[in-house]
C-alpha cells in the first residue's frame, strides 16, 4: 500500500538486496534493552523523505523527523509538535510559529527556525514530491531561533496545519545543493523519538530511541521492523512470540488471530483504497493500449468487474467495497453517487457498450479488436508480487474481462520493478493501492496535468495517466477555498469527474488488519480513536506510548531479550497525548501507497 504518496519518486534510492546498511556512530545495542519487532511484508524504499513513497518509509520517517503542528490520535485535531504556538495574521494568509524551547536534534546539534525556514523554502524550489503540495505556495523567514513567520501567497485552507517532515539544514544542505533525490538518507540524524542506525534490505531496520526528544526519551530502547516475504510466516512468528506485533496481517488468517490469547487484533480504518488503474496515455510517457484511451472501453471495464465477489471472496468482508477514490479518511470528502449512475456489476451491459463502439471479434479467437482491426484487445497486466491478494484478485479480473472479450497478459513485478514500469507508462492495467492524508489535498493533486510523468528524470504521481483541465480548475478552485462546505462540494464534484472517467476502478476499501501480543507492551494506540490501526497510521503515536507489562522491563521483547526499563516520563507523554483529544475528525493520511 503507498500513502497519498504512493507515488513514482523520482530517483528513489533502493540498496541492493542483501546489503547492510549502518549508520556512522550508531550503537548496535544489547540484549539488555528493551526491544519492539514489527513484522510486515513490505520492505523501505528509501529513507529519503523526497524520494520514498511506500508505507513502510512514512513510518520510519513519522519516527525519525517531527513537524511543525501535528495531528491528536483520537481524531487528528491539529496540536503543537515543533511549534508550542502559532499566530495568524494577515487575513490568514501568514502563521507565526513560536518553536519550543531547548530543541535539539539527536546529534545534539540545535534546531531552530532556520531548520524549519530551509526545509519549507528549499522543498518549495526543489518541488519535493512528498512536500510539495503544502510548500508550494509557501515562504518562511527567520525572525529569531525560536520564531519562523510562514506567509502563503494565496489563501491556504490546510493552514495552520504545517505536518510536513521537518530535516535538518546542516545535514540536507549539502546533498540538496546537487540531485536531493540520490541521497541515501542514512545519516540517523531526526528530531522524532527513533532515528535510523542500520538497514539490512530485503530483511530489516533498526531505529533506536532518541535520547534529544521534545517529548522524552520513549520507554523502548530501539524498535526493529522485521520484513517477511510469506504473511502465514509473519503470523506464525506473531504466534511464537518471535516480534510482537504484525502488519498487514493475511484475511485469511485474521479470524484465528481474533481467538489466539495473549493476541490482540485491530481492523484499521484509515480510508485507504485498492484500484484498478488503467493506462489512459493522456500525454505521459509509454505506449498504452490505444483502446483505453476510450472511455467506452474503460465503463466496459468497469461494469465487467463484480466488486462485491472481490470484497467477500478476497479480503473476507473486511473493509467496504469500493466505489469512488478516497481522498482522506474523514469520509465528508467523499461523494455520493446515486444508484443509477453508479457502473455497478453488468457484464451485458458491458459487451453491449463494446459491440456499439466497434469492438468486436472479427476472427473468432474469442478476443475483441479495435474498431478499425489494428490490434486486438489484449492488454498487459501488471501485477504486484509484495501482496498476498494480488494474485486472486488478477485471477478475477482477468476472467471476468474474458468473459467480454478482453484478454490479458500478466507480468509480475516487486514494488520497485512495478514503480519503473508505471513511470515509464509501459503498463495497460495494475492493481495497487493508496492511504490518503487527512487533507485531501495531496491525494487530488496526484491526478493533475502537471503530475503526468513526461520524462523519467521528474517522475509524476500521475500513474494512470489520465489529464483534465476541468479537474485541473478544480483542484486550483479547492486548493484555496477556505470556507469548508464549499470546499467539500468541490472536491465531491472532482471526484464525481474522476468516477465519470473511470480513471480508477474502485475495488474496495482497505482495512488495516494488524495484530499484537498483549503480554509484552502496553500503550497500544489507535489513531484514529475506535476506527484506526495502531501501527503505520497518520503521526503513528503508539511508539512513543508503548511501555513494557509491568513497567520493569521483563516484558519479552520480541525474541531479542528486554531489560530493565530506562526511566522515562512517560505518563507526561501519555497526558498530552489524551489533552488533544478534542476537535476535529477524519481518517487519515499519510497525505502513505506503496
Amino acid at each position: 500500500m503507498r500513502w497519498s504518496a504512493r507515488a513514482l519518486a523520482a530517483g528513489a534510492v533502493v540498496v541492493a538486496a542483501g546489503a547492510i546498511v549502518g549508520v556512522p556512530g550508531a550503537g548496535a545495542g544489547t540484549a539488555a534493552e528493551v526491544t519492539l519487532t514489527v513484522g510486515l511484508l513490505q520492505d523501505l524504499d528509501s529513507p529519503n523523505v523526497t524520494a520514498g513513497y511506500l508505507v513502510s518509509s512514512f513510518e520510519l520517517w513519522n519516527l525519525q523527523y517531527a513537524s511543525l503542528t501535528g495531528k491528536a490520535a483520537a481524531d487528528f485535531a491539529i496540536e503543537p509538535a515543533l511549534a508550542e504556538s502559532w499566530e495568524a495574521s494577515d487575513g490568514g494568509l501568514t502563521y507565526t510559529y513560536r518553536l519550543r524551547e531547548g530543541l535539539q536534534w539527536s546529534d545534539g546539534t540545535p534546531l531552530t527556525a532556520e531548520d524549519v525556514a530551509w526545509t519549507v523554502n528549499t522543498s518549495r524550489d526543489q518541488g519535493w514530491i512528498n512536500h510539495s503540495s503544502a510548500t508550494a505556495n509557501l515562504d518562511a523567514t527567520v525572525i529569531d531561533d525560536r520564531t519562523v513567520k510562514v506567509t502563503s501567497s494565496v489563501p491556504d485552507p490546510k493552514l495552520p496545519s504545517l505536518d510536513i517532515y521537518i530535516v535538518p539544514k546542516h545535514i540536507w544542505e549539502a546533498p540538496a545543493a546537487g540531485d536531493v533525490t540520490t541521497y541515501e538518507a542514512l545519516d540517523g540524524v531526526g528530531s522524532g523519538p527513533f532515528t535510523l542506525v542500520e538497514w539490512k534490505s530485503g530483511q530489516s531496520w533498526t531505529m533506536r530511541a532518541n535520547p534529544n526528544h521534545w517529548q522524552g526519551r520513549p520507554a523502548i530502547d530501539q524498535v526493529v521492523f522485521r520484513v517477511f516475504t510469506n504473511g502465514d510466516a509473519m503470523v506464525a512468528a506473531l504466534e511464537k512470540g518471535e516480534i510482537d506485533a504484525a502488519h498487514s496481517v493475511p484475511a485469511s488468517a485474521f479470524e484465528r488471530l481474533q481467538e489466539t490469547e495473549g493476541i490482540e487484533t485491530a481492523v484499521g480504518s484509515q480510508g485507504g483504497c485498492s484500484e484498478l488503474a488503467m493506462n489512459g496515455m493522456a500525454g505521459g510517457l509509454g505506449d498504452g493500449h490505444p483502446a483505453l484511451q476510450d472511455v467506452t472501453v474503460r465503463h466496459a471495464i468497469h461494469h465487467a468487474i463484480d466488486k462485491q465477489v472481490l470484497f467477500d471472496r478476497v479480503i473476507n468482508g473486511l473493509g467496504r467495497p469500493g466505489l469512488t477514490l478516497s481522498v482522506s479518511p474523514d469520509p465528508a470528502w467523499q461523494p455520493e453517487i446515486p444508484e443509477a449512475e453508479q457502473f455497478s456489476y453488468d457484464p451485458d451491459r458491458a459487451r453491449t457498450l463494446l459491440d456499439d463502439a466497434g469492438y468486436v471479434d472479427t476472427d473468432g479467437d474469442g478476443v475483441r479488436e479495435m474498431p478499425d482491426g489494428s490490434q486486438p484487445l489484449v492488454l498487459r497486466y501488471a501485477e504486484r508480487s509484495e501482496s498476498d491478494i494480488a494474485a486472486p484478485v488478477r485471477e478475477l479480473i482477468a476472467g471476468w474481462l474474458e468473459e467480454i472479450g478482453i484478454g490479458t497478459e500478466v507480468s509480475v513485478f516487486d514494488d520497485s520493478q512495478l514503480t519503473d514500469v508505471i513511470a515509464s507508462g509501459e503498463y495497460d492495467l495494475f492493481v495497487w493501492g493508496w492511504t490518503p492524508f487527512v487533507d485531501p489535498d495531496p491525494m487530488l493533486s496526484y491526478f493533475t496535468c502537471a503530475q503526468l510523468t513526461t520524462s523519467l528524470d521528474a517522475i509524476g504521481y500521475n500513474d494512470a495517466n489520465w489529464c483534465s483541465e476541468e479537474y485541473d480548475a478544480l483542484y486550483t478552485a479547492q486548493n484555496q477555498e477556505l470556507d469548508r462546505a464549499k470546499r467539500i462540494a468541490i472536491v465531491h464534484e472532482m471526484l464525481r469527474l474522476f468516477y465519470e472517467e473511470s480513471t480508477y476502478v474502485v475495488l474496495f476499501e482497505d482495512a488495516d488488519l494488524q495484530a499484537y501480543r498483549t503480554d509484552r507492551f502496553t500503550g497500544w494506540t489507535r489513531q484514529p480513536a475506535d476506527a484506526g490501526p495502531v501501527l503505520f497510521s497518520n503521526t503513528s503515536p503508539t511508539y512513543m506510548l508503548l511501555a513494557p507489562v509491568g513497567g520493569d522491563g521483563d516484558g519479552g521483547g520480541g525474541g531479542l531479550g528486554v531489560g530493565a526499563i530506562v526511566g522515562i516520563a512517560v505518563g507526561a507523554a501519555v497526558a498530552s497525548l489524551l489533552a488533544w483529544v478534542a476537535i476535529s475528525r477524519s481518517r487519515a493520511s499519510r497525505d502513505d501507497r506503496e
